[in-house]
């Protein structure tokens, strides 16, 4: 496959070629020809003319709980007066009894597998609660157009299961779990995460709200989380710390120094949580944040766009530092944060790199790029004057001209139709 008449962005920071061509064999990319190389010497039968559409690195999600954006169980209970981990561990409740059902499972998978794609996605990491019915699958094993790896959501408030932890160390095709109500483990349920951990994989504490989920620990333990997370020696570069809020300095240091990772979802802390302006104060103490997804949709550009807006009307930096920090921010290290779970290098288009791209399309003409910081700069264009295009992953094409080429449009209505259904019947 050869894409010809790119504008490329290679993932390196700032690096756009204008005019550029791809050439793909297999599922790597195996050359990069630019205009002082003759291009007349490449053939291959299955040939795109980019027409100066803009090619960059597959966009990655950390973290995406499409389950909950899907059964709309959020919006539902926005009115609601539980404190948000109280909400959190409702829809949790909810969604297990859902996910009793095997073949309704696999229809929510399949609609993620389409509306990730629909929005550029070429890899995600799905947090799921876990049941029964989790199927043990890696991410090639249903063939949507879409690199998945599972992590399945605990609700620990009472502890983990021995079973479940017998089953998760057991799973090689596991890489990761996320955990709802930390505050709730018993000793031997560190243990079992730093044997999890040893086996390298990774944690993904899902901490809704710090100072409420410290409050519970209090109750339960007579300590505070902050506290028991240092006495059991927990933290460490192999924990991911999901949508929190009300992170204070100290525990801003503390994580910092751990080298613990931070993955946020803007517009859920805007609309649902309580937001907190503090993303360039994490970046600054050198943490490493990637942007996540799912509570509301798929968007990882609507996620740039409203942490972009938001960080300049906080006002703490100039403009260029913000579109800086967001560079680094929801790309680089996003393509980071999922290339470690699927045990490859992701964010880059080289020679060698796999062949996961994402297509835009400029809709009145050729992207000319005014900043050295091509990524954010498109994010605040998408949906305005740029559309994603297509998708391509493993060097095979999952979406072109916006239409999904691997899932049938007629199955997608009928699915939709059903979790609509289901939503409705459901009493939150």
């Amino acid at each position: 496959m050869i894409l010809k008449n790119c504008t490329l962005l290679t993932g390196n920071i700032g690096e756009v070629i204008q005019d550029a061509s791809i050439v793909i064999k297999g599922d790597k990319i195996v050359d990069l020809v630019t205009s002082d190389r003759p291009f007349e010497k490449l053939s291959d039968k299955e040939t795109y003319d980019m027409q100066g559409k803009i090619v960059m690195p597959g966009l990655s999600n950390p973290y995406s709980s499409f389950y909950i954006s899907e059964l709309g169980l959020l919006n539902r209970l926005l009115n609601s007066d539980l404190p948000s981990y109280e909400k959190f561990s409702k829809i949790y409740g909810y969604s297990e009894k859902i996910f009793s059902s095997h073949d309704f499972f696999e229809k929510l998978v399949r609609m993620a597998a389409y509306k990730s794609i629909y929005n550029g996605l070429t890899s995600t990491v799905i947090a799921i609660p876990v049941s029964k019915n989790l199927p043990d699958m890696n991410s090639s094993s249903l063939d949507l157009g879409v690199k998945i790896k599972y992590s399945p959501v605990i609700l620990s408030e009472n502890g983990i299961n021995k079973a479940l932890k017998d089953e998760l160390l057991a799973n090689d095709d596991i890489s990761s779990i996320t955990l709802l109500g930390i505050w709730g483990l018993e000793n031997e349920d560190y243990d079992f995460l730093r044997t999890f951990m040893d086996k390298g994989k990774r944690i993904k504490i899902l901490m809704v709200d710090f100072n409420q989920e410290d409050r519970y620990s209090m109750l339960k333990h007579g300590k505070g989380l902050l506290e028991i997370l240092k006495n059991q020696n927990i933290l460490s570069k192999k924990i991911d710390i999901v949508f929190s809020v009300n992170i204070g300095q100290d525990l801003m240091d503390l994580f910092a120094t751990k080298g613990i990772r931070l993955i946020k979802s803007i517009r859920t802390e805007v609309t649902e949580i309580g937001f907190s302006k503090n993303i360039l104060d994490l970046l600054g103490r050198g943490m490493k944040i990637a942007i996540g997804t799912g509570l509301i949709d798929y968007s990882l550009f609507e996620e740039a766009k409203a942490l972009l807006i938001s960080e300049k009307l906080n006002g703490k930096a100039k403009q260029s530092i913000i579109y800086n920090e967001i560079e680094r921010t929801i790309f680089m290290n996003n393509y980071q944060f999922i290339g470690e779970e699927f045990g490859t290098q992701l964010g880059k288009v080289a020679a060698g790199a796999d062949a996961d791209l994402t297509v835009l399309n400029y809709k009145t003409g050729k992207y000319l790029f005014k900043t050295n910081t091509p990524f954010t700069e498109i994010a605040l264009k998408v949906g305005c004057d740029v559309d994603i295009y297509g998708t391509i992953v493993g060097g095979k094409v999952a979406m072109w001209e916006g239409k999904i080429l691997q899932m049938d449009q007629a199955e997608i209505i009928k699915i939709q139709n059903e979790i609509n259904a289901l939503s409705k019947e459901t009493e939150v």
